[in-house]
């Protein structure tokens, strides 16, 4: 889908020490960083902003998870897995299904000021 780039984290280094993925390199300049902790099965998104987003899916997974380009009303339906890293431009209406317990960890290129601000919100069907 234009707009929407999906891939796995990318294992960089491994020594006896530890283990380094890269999540992005150079893709984004990212002004703000959030973790989401899913504390049941919920319905997540429905909105989508001016700006490019990273959604990393540090643990857990989502279903039906919609994403929808508004300039060629081109829709995907996604299942995503932990280790998925997906890239939106401006402009993609996302939101889905989120397992309990799932962690994500959401950067954007603009700041976060709040969600009547950030979100503009649109149904997915």
């Amino acid at each position: 889908m234009k707009g929407v780039e999906i891939r796995k984290v990318k294992l960089v280094h491994e020594d006896e020490r530890r283990v380094i993925y890269e999540i992005m390199n150079g893709e984004l300049s990212i002004k703000n960083m959030k973790v989401l902790f899913v504390k049941e099965d919920s319905y997540l998104g429905g909105h989508w902003h001016t700006y490019s987003e990273i959604m990393y899916m540090f643990k857990g997974r989502a279903w039906d998870y919609k994403m929808r380009n508004l300039d060629t009303n081109e829709q995907e339906t996604f299942e995503l897995k932990e280790g998925d890293v997906i890239f939106r431009t401006g402009r993609i209406v996302h939101g889905g299904m989120f397992e309990k317990g799932s962690i994500v960890i959401d950067g954007a290129c603009e700041s976060y000021i709040s969600r009547d601000f950030n979100d503009i919100q649109e149904e997915l069907k």
